[in-house]
């Protein structure tokens, strides 16, 4: 799958919302219900917020803002709560198109628990956005620029990030029981090609989980529409890969919407070794706990 991306808007220094709306449905991946997110512009300084609309119409009781302190599950993706019980499943994929796409503020309605998976990858949240068009605003975008290292472990698995004047991104996985093996790169987010090769990077389990996972609630609405699937040495979707890194650069794909919770990006070399969404969202919660938004850096 090819994506097209601009790249003109990558070094902005003003923050931007979209200029249309953009609509989005289809099933849940872990629900396996019908979904529908529509992504609406926001003014400045508003950042990221998520609407459950429910049948009693309580906007207030059901709006999530997109925080690292409101992530209530990261079991298998990330789900967002609040205080009154609302919560929103799924919210990674549509995060990461977010942040490629530069979008600082937007609303985003969700009928249904989650954000549809579409084909499993951030491609149709990415080109949606950017048919919607993009709105300069007149506030300041600002960036998050670390004080110290931060390192997130958990056992062989960890995240790292480091101070730098610009952001980059490491990711190693190992999966040594099957097709998947060691995989391992290195991307930022300035070059169009890398930014469609991570975009279009579908989710993917192993065949042997499958059982556990629908046991567990999760996956109900997983198939070979939406997600890769490895059977011990083979690849069980027809179409093969998009791209022989498809694994490891989904990974990337993850981490970069699990990261943009804090609703600005990060000055920071990012090194990942293992990550998942648990460790994500800690490595996020992490930097939000560090700087403050009184902190933030304005990018001149």
């Amino acid at each position: 799958m090819s994506v097209n991306v601009r790249i003109d808007h990558l070094h902005r220094t003003r923050q931007s919302s979209l200029r249309n709306p953009a609509v989005f449905e289809g099933v849940g991946l872990h629900s396996g219900e019908i979904c529908r997110a529509v992504v609406k512009p926001a003014p400045a300084d508003a950042g990221i917020m998520f609407t459950r609309i429910e049948d009693d119409g309580d906007a207030f009781k059901s709006t999530i803002a997109a925080s690292p302190e409101n992530v209530v599950r990261s079991d298998h993706g990330t789900t967002l709560g609040n205080a009154f019980g609302a919560s929103i499943a799924t919210v990674e994929h549509l995060l990461a198109a977010l942040a490629i796409s530069q979008i600082d503020n937007a609303f985003i309605e969700v009928t249904g628990p989650e954000i549809p998976i579409l084909d499993g990858s951030a491609a149709p949240f990415l080109e949606a956005l950017e048919e919607a068009g993009r709105k300069i605003q007149p506030s300041r975008r600002g960036h998050y620029k670390l004080c110290e290292a931060i390192e997130i472990c958990d056992g062989d698995r960890s995240i790292s990030i480091t101070p730098d004047d610009h952001f980059s991104l490491t990711v190693e996985i190992e999966f040594e029981d099957c097709l998947i093996g060691r995989q391992s790169l290195s991307v930022t987010l300035s070059d169009a090609e890398e930014i469609a090769r991570i975009a279009s990077a579908r989710t993917f389990c192993r065949l042997y989980e499958v059982d556990a996972l629908r046991r567990a609630g999760l996956i109900r609405g997983g198939s070979l529409e939406n997600s890769l699937v490895v059977d011990g040495g083979r690849l069980l979707n027809g179409a093969g890969l998009r791209d022989s890194h498809e694994f490891v650069l989904h990974k990337a794909l993850d981490l970069l919407g699990d990261l943009y919770l804090l609703g600005a990006p990060i000055s920071g070399a990012v090194h990942a070794v293992k990550p998942g969404h648990d460790l994500n969202c800690r490595a996020a919660l992490a930097i939000h706990r560090q700087l403050n938004p009184a902190q933030r850096a304005a990018v001149v």
